[in-house]
């Protein structure tokens, strides 16, 4: 059924944490894990940095879809988690695109996050439209530590 909701990144449908900027202390494929996870070490975490400074994680989804609804969370990162995220796609056609690809589009604007939450991004502040992509990337700014990224649509 093509109306069906599901999440298009989840490693149990397919998705896979393909290349990021930095995974200094907890790896990318850990994004893409069930549930909310036991502690910080279960999460993707990025070293410190001074100044100017992002840090990225490019997702390959388990099937092309329609983007309704990204969740960010950011449990247990309680004094390390990102000032804020932004999440850019692109279509499937022409392979993995680079972290500074040109093929990306903005589908989220970035926004403040906080600890330990689950932060959701919908409706008028998702900028996905009816576009049928492959491909997520999550920019984290400055760096920090978020527990795992969800991204809900249907297929496309």
């Amino acid at each position: 059924d093509l109306s069906t909701v599901f999440d298009l990144a989840a490693t149990v449908n397919g998705g896979v944490a393909v290349s990021c900027s930095d995974q200094h202390f907890g790896t990318k494929d850990n994004l893409l894990l069930p549930g909310r996870g036991v502690d910080m070490g279960d999460g993707w975490e990025t070293k410190r940095s001074r100044g100017e400074h992002v840090d990225w994680v490019v997702i390959k989804l388990g099937t092309v879809g329609v983007i309704e609804k990204i969740v960010v969370d950011t449990a247990h990162f309680r004094g390390n988690f990102p000032q804020k995220v932004q999440v850019c796609a692109a279509t499937a056609e022409g392979g993995v695109p680079e972290g500074a690809s040109e093929r990306w589009v903005e589908i989220l604007a970035p926004q403040k996050t906080g600890p330990d939450k689950e932060h959701e991004y919908e409706g008028e502040v998702l900028k996905s439209g009816e576009g049928k992509y492959g491909f997520v990337k999550m920019v984290i700014i400055p760096d920090g530590g978020v527990k795992r990224i969800r991204v809900f649509g249907r297929q496309g």
